[in-house]
């Protein structure tokens, strides 16, 4: 109970996050989300998501990093080298066992995606990795256990939780991965993120 009310608002960000998502899991078909993004579509998001989706590659490692080594020093090597094992391994182990199409190859052929926009420059994946996203699994590991670390500044928690929710957002933005993926990889990803806080923060108080 003493973890859960000194991170209160990390737990309830997160919640609202994963009832957002889960919401429109069950009220709305497999592939609806890229309709209902296309008349979003312009040049000014797809430049922003096209950035923001970085930080969920390995500049969420160096931004953590630079982050954590004030207060830890040498550990937060350590911990960003964890991070940076627990990560990949669980994404791909994850993706090899579900083998989910990712969206181009779901719809190829298919009349409904002949309407949907493109972002210029983005390379669509057709394979079957998509469940659950890597990039997003990345973004929420990294973002949680910074929010988990600063939980006494609220605006930081806040940004914190925002950007890996802006990652996952820009996967499906990109067509690079449906709703569904996007929710597990952040589940997965503050799974890791408490699982690594506990080891390097809780064990020593």
């Amino acid at each position: 109970m003493r973890f859960l009310k000194e991170h209160k608002s990390v737990f309830f960000l997160f919640f609202v996050w994963q009832i957002s998502l889960i919401t429109f899991l069950v009220f709305f078909p497999k592939g609806q989300e890229f309709l209902f993004l296309n008349d979003w579509h312009r040049y000014e998001l797809d430049v922003f998501f096209k950035i923001i989706t970085l930080l969920g590659d390995w500049p969420a490692y160096l931004l953590a990093f630079v982050f954590f080594f004030p207060t830890l020093r040498w550990k937060a090597a350590l911990l960003v080298l964890s991070l940076a094992v627990l990560v990949p391994v669980i994404s791909q182990g994850t993706k090899t066992s579900f083998k989910h199409p990712r969206p181009g190859l779901f719809f190829k052929g298919k009349e409904q995606f002949k309407d949907i926009k493109m972002v210029s420059g983005v390379r669509l994946h057709e394979g079957l990795t998509s469940f659950p996203s890597g990039h997003t699994l990345s973004a929420f590991a990294v973002g949680s256990l910074l929010a988990f670390a600063f939980k006494e500044r609220k605006k930081k928690v806040v940004l914190f939780i925002l950007i890996p929710v802006l990652v996952g957002l820009s996967r499906v933005y990109l067509i690079q991965h449906f709703v569904e993926d996007i929710w597990m990889g952040s589940i997965f990803g503050f799974f890791i993120a408490l699982c690594l806080y506990f080891f390097f923060f809780e064990r020593e108080r």
